[in-house]
């Protein structure tokens, strides 16, 4: 268990909770063998049980073991929660809980999930069954960005959720998966950005202002107008003047920028930098796997296999950015030579070791490769940027 207990506070600082019980979706996401990530929309509670000593400190855990980062972030947390309340409640043991119990949870994900959480016990704001939510945050409430943002997305539409909010400097992350998978995945759900814990609360909240009550009522038309007649229908000018609309009426609406970005013929080509080190990877996690093993004759590896990694990586090669095109190139000649040899070994010992020399060479390649971008000053500093 993560226990957190805050320092008592004077009669008159004291205050009490307005709730007992809250409730609301966060985004995780869990990694799989190939590289890939699964996301998924976990239920989260927040339960108060009060103490027999009303003035005991209040106290805030997790009701499984997390990691540290989860830790660190409910700690950041709460010091924010501190400073927004001029009063703070004593007397109470809040658990949180997660739907699942049973795997091992960590990163800072649930940072504003927990924050809303916690602020609706104070506050008693009821939260909307249909929003979730991921992200980091900082004791001054402003929110950062998280990893597996696509994945945790979709996870969202799987558990029937219609609204999302993930960090702004995640937003480039869904321009991303735009381009790869066009606008399904992100208009079957209206995604937000937030930068600030208020902007998440005003999401989370079941009664929320009327600006994005418009805004999620007109996009909810253009959900439909895609359903029953394709992407195609955002060619269409009223269409395009109704997200313009809903931009006005919800600036942070990612959703109804992607959707007018790709309509007017504006939206990106190439993916991020980021996205393209991420999506290259993935697409090839066995070919990398075989050459940092040094299992360069791909004893393990189907020949099927090969083809569709190799298939994989040709498939997002333009769409790639063009600073990590050499690296893609490498991990793709290397996948060739591999599979070359897995159909037609060679028969003589001396051509055999030309032809491991050659897919060993080529594994180093690989590497040279990925050393050139650690060692470019450039791209490791919008890398930690993002």
């Amino acid at each position: 268990m993560v226990f957190f207990i805050l320092s008592s506070l004077s009669n008159a600082q004291v205050g009490q909770l307005k709730s007992k019980q809250s409730r609301i979706k966060g985004l995780l996401v869990r990694p799989l063998a190939n590289g890939e990530f699964a996301g998924m929309a976990s239920q989260m509670n927040a339960t108060a049980t009060p103490f027999d000593n009303s003035k005991s400190q209040l106290s805030v855990r997790f009701n499984q073991r997390v990691g540290k980062d989860m830790h660190s972030a409910l700690n950041e947390v709460i010091k924010h929660l501190r400073v927004k309340h001029d009063s703070w409640p004593s007397g109470y043991e809040v658990e949180i809980a997660f739907e699942d119990r049973f795997t091992l949870k960590d990163g800072p994900s649930a940072a504003v999930p927990c924050a809303l959480l916690l602020d609706s016990l104070i506050t008693g704001t009821k939260m909307d069954p249909a929003f979730a939510v991921t992200g980091d945050m900082n004791a001054d409430g402003s929110i950062q960005p998280v990893g597996g943002v696509p994945a945790k997305v979709r996870g969202a539409f799987s558990k029937d959720c219609k609204i999302v909010a993930i960090p702004l400097k995640n937003a480039r992350a869904l321009s991303d998966l735009v381009i790869l998978s066009g606008i399904q995945p992100v208009s079957r759900i209206q995604v937000f950005t937030v930068q600030h814990f208020k902007q998440a609360s005003a999401l989370a909240s079941l009664e929320k202002n009327e600006s994005l009550t418009n805004a999620i009522k007109e996009f909810a038309k253009v959900q439909k107008a895609i359903v029953r007649y394709k992407p195609t229908v955002l060619r269409n000018v009223q269409i395009q003047n109704k997200l313009r609309e809903i931009i006005k009426l919800a600036p942070n609406h990612l959703s109804a920028q992607l959707a007018l970005e790709l309509a007017t013929g504006k939206s990106r080509k190439t993916l991020s930098l980021l996205g393209s080190l991420e999506n290259t990877e993935q697409s090839a996690t066995i070919l990398l796997d075989a050459a940092r093993s040094g299992s360069t004759s791909g004893d393990a590896l189907a020949p099927d296999e090969l083809g569709k990694a190799i298939n994989n990586i040709k498939r997002i090669r333009l769409k790639l950015d063009k600073r990590v095109w050499p690296y893609a190139d490498s991990i793709q000649d290397f996948g060739k030579l591999v599979r070359a040899f897995k159909i037609s070994p060679p028969k003589s010992i001396s051509t055999k070791k030309k032809k491991l020399t050659e897919i060993q060479l080529a594994a180093e390649r690989i590497e040279n490769e990925a050393k050139k971008i650690r060692n470019n000053k450039e791209i490791m500093e919008e890398l930690i940027q993002k």
